[in-house]
């Protein structure tokens, strides 16, 4: 266990650390507050905000950071030192010798860390220690302190995952202080927005595109792919201490599984990575992207799908065909099969196929189909491969290298022979050109249409038509050659 009393003892923090005065100024203004929790996942910020907040404390501070071989009275011991205290035999001989101390703030972070007796040795300071002292207790469960006892009652307030979450103008300020060029405010935008101010990743995703002397467009997924085996150890030692169940279920909604409203409740009390956003639970934006990439080795060689969506639709693999269970599970997959990437974001789908519902009703019927779209899926390839072609988590993707798609062959011959055309190459021009009309002969997805489909279906309309137009001039060029 560690402790600290002074600026020269605290824990290092990374150079180009930027001053948080938002953060800093709730930890101010909640100084007379007996208990301030600062509860968020681990990589949320919390040591740093405490580390922040010691260095330059309103009043008389003292600082530690708790682990799994915490005692009672190594608790009581780091608390004396961190204060020059006489060493105390027992509680109330601690909390005597504050009586006489002044204003005083006790920090201890990791309190989760801790054993059950330390914990409960923490719960009752706040209540027995006298009126001079409060403390600051920063964990990833919340559940180590009744906190919504303690903030009826007016003893309590927290500082959660939200208010920790980096801002648009404090990512700013870090990706200068990294000197990182971050002129392009939409850059910073998508960051904060892909990572959900999340410190690890959009710190960790600024500092390695500084280093890289990279643009931060598309920072945060280079940082993911950079960093998978990092990210899957950090998960591991977060999931490391608890039941194995809820670490078992941790794992099923990281990779996109439903699951009841009340395990995902229990994982966002327990700080396992699971937030409530827009009246619904849902993983970390980061981890379930790890997730995705980071599934296990598959148990055969893996064949690909073979997707048609000009004429009638038909997903096959070795022959056999996914029978879909809804037509709008068959829509959404030919939506994601069609986007540049083949993913697309959970909001984007519930904005494009269910635009004028109840967002809870959407997202409801947004988690039945991905449900049943698994189903459909691992029907043909198995559950234990599925995660290789698809990921349901806060984004659909589509694994593109397991997927032959005649669309996506139709538009990368329309790319081309635009691009050979513009270089006045016609004989290579006319060739993309007639493969493109050859793969598409019928109409996508057989006329049956959906709105959200119908500006990428317009695209490549047009592009067929031009290259219909050109092969016709070419023909007719031929003839009266």
């Amino acid at each position: 266990m560690h402790e600290a009393s002074s600026r020269a003892k605290l824990p290092k923090l990374a150079p180009d650390t930027i001053r948080r005065e938002r953060i800093s100024g709730w930890l101010s203004d909640h100084a007379d507050v007996p208990l301030r929790l600062v509860a968020a996942p681990s990589g949320s910020g919390k040591t740093t905000a405490l580390v922040t907040y010691a260095a330059a404390p309103r009043h008389r501070a003292g600082y530690m950071t708790l682990d799994g071989d915490a005692t009672t009275e190594s608790l009581r011991s780091a608390i004396a030192r961190s204060f020059g205290f006489p060493e105390p035999q027992d509680d109330d001989a601690l909390l005597s010798a504050f009586e006489s101390a002044g204003r005083c703030e006790v920090l201890v972070d990791e309190v989760d860390r801790s054993p059950d007796p330390v914990q409960a040795a923490l719960r009752r300071f706040i209540y027995e220690a006298p009126d001079n002292v409060t403390f600051v207790y920063a964990t990833r469960a919340r559940d180590v302190v009744d906190a919504t006892r303690l903030i009826s009652l007016g003893l309590g307030a927290v500082l959660d995952a939200d208010r920790l979450a980096f801002t648009v103008e404090e990512a700013t300020r870090l990706a200068e202080a990294a000197r990182l060029d971050a002129a392009d405010e939409r850059e910073i935008g998508r960051l904060v927005h892909d990572t959900e101010g999340w410190a690890i990743a959009l710190c960790a995703s600024i500092r390695e595109t500084a280093s890289a002397g990279r643009s931060l467009d598309g920072a945060f997924d280079r940082w993911r792919r950079n960093n998978v085996r990092f990210m899957r150890r950090f998960i591991d030692e977060a999931l490391a201490g608890e039941d194995s169940a809820l670490a078992a279920a941790a794992r099923k909604v990281f990779d996109g599984e439903l699951a009841e409203e009340a395990t995902l409740d229990h994982l966002e009390q327990r700080g396992l990575f699971v937030r409530w956003s827009e009246s619904s639970y849902r993983p970390y934006r980061a981890i379930a992207r790890v997730a995705r990439v980071s599934a296990p080795a598959p148990s055969r060689a893996l064949a690909p799908f073979a997707v048609r969506l000009f004429g009638k639709p038909d997903v096959r693999i070795e022959g056999q065909r996914v029978a879909w269970f809804r037509r709008r599970d068959s829509q959404i997959f030919a939506y994601l099969a069609l986007q540049p990437q083949g993913r697309a974001r959970r909001e984007t789908l519930l904005r494009v196929f269910w635009p004028e519902a109840d967002r809870q009703l959407a997202a409801q019927s947004l988690r039945s189909a991905c449900s049943t779209m698994r189903r459909s899926l691992a029907a043909v390839v198995g559950y234990a491969d599925l995660s290789h072609y698809v990921a349901f988590g806060d984004e659909l993707a589509l694994n593109l290298d397991l997927f032959v798609i005649d669309a996506r062959r139709v538009r990368a011959h329309l790319r081309d022979a635009e691009a050979a055309w513009a270089a006045g190459d016609a004989v290579t021009a006319t060739e993309h050109d007639r493969a493109a009309l050859k793969l598409a002969r019928e109409e996508l997805l057989d006329g049956d249409l959906p709105i959200a489909l119908s500006g990428l279906a317009a695209e490549l309309d047009a592009g067929l038509r031009r290259s219909a137009g050109r092969s016709a001039d070419e023909k007719e060029l031929v003839a009266t050659g």
